[in-house]
C-alpha cells in the first residue's frame, strides 16, 4: 500500500523536473531545432536515470546486498517516473516534427515500440490489469519491455560516438556506461541465482 500511495509522488515530481528541465533548455537555446534537439536530449538523460534505477535495482540487490534494497524497493516508482518523465520528450518529438524537422520513419520505429513497451508496462502495473494478465505474462512483458528499451537507449547514447569531439564524449560516456551495465549486472544476477538454485536442489 505504501508504494502505491506513493507512485502518484514520483510521477507527478518526475514529469515536472522533466517539464522544467526541458523549458530551461529552450529558453537558452530558442524554439529552433538546435534548442528542441537539445531539449530532446536533456530529457532523455533525466528518463534514462529513473528507467536505470529501475532497469538494475534488483540485480544489484542480489550482487551486492541490502545496502541497494531500497532501489529495489522502489522499482515501480522508478518505473512510472520514467514514464511520466518520458511524456515531456514525447511532446518534444511532436514539436520537433511541428517545426520541420521531423526524424526518419526508422527512428519513429524503433524508438517507437520502445515507447509502446513503455506505457505497456505502466499500463499493466495497475492492480486490477496486473492481475488480469497474470504472472507469465506480466513476466514476458516486463524482460522483453525492459531489455528492448534498455537497448533503445544504448542506441541512443552510443551513435555517433566521436561526433561532437571530447565534450561530446564526456556528456554521454557516464550514460553509455550505465546503458552497457544494466544488461551485465541483469546477466549476472541471473547466472549466480541459477547458481544458487542448481546447488540447493
Amino acid at each position: 500500500m505504501r508504494s502505491r500511495s506513493a507512485a502518484p509522488l514520483w510521477m507527478g515530481s518526475a514529469f515536472g523536473a522533466a517539464l522544467i528541465l526541458a523549458a530551461v533548455v529552450i529558453v537558452v537555446l530558442g524554439t529552433g531545432e538546435r534548442g528542441t534537439k537539445a531539449a530532446l536530449a536533456a530529457t532523455a538523460r533525466l528518463s534514462f536515470l529513473f528507467f536505470w534505477a529501475a532497469y538494475a535495482g534488483s540485480p544489484l540487490t542480489v550482487l551486492f546486498g541490502s545496502v541497494f534494497e531500497p532501489l529495489k524497493q522502489r522499482a515501480r516508482e522508478f518505473g512510472l517516473a520514467f514514464a511520466s518523465a518520458h511524456l515531456a520528450h514525447i511532446g518534444l518529438v511532436g514539436w520537433l516534427c511541428w517545426i520541420g524537422a521531423t526524424p526518419s520513419v526508422g527512428t519513429f520505429v524503433f524508438f517507437g515500440i520502445a515507447v509502446v513497451f513503455l506505457y505497456l508496462m505502466a499500463l499493466f502495473s495497475i492492480g486490477n490489469l496486473q492481475m488480469a494478465l497474470g504472472p507469465r505474462w506480466r513476466w514476458l512483458l516486463r524482460i522483453i519491455g525492459m531489455n528492448y528499451i534498455a537497448y533503445a537507449f544504448f542506441v541512443d547514447f552510443a551513435k555517433y560516438p566521436l561526433n561532437g569531439g571530447v565534450k561530446h564524449v564526456v556528456e554521454y560516456l557516464p550514460f553509455v556506461t550505465l546503458a552497457v551495465a544494466g544488461p551485465f549486472l541483469r546477466l549476472a544476477a541471473w547466472t549466480l541465482q541459477m547458481k544458487d538454485r542448481w546447488l540447493s536442489t
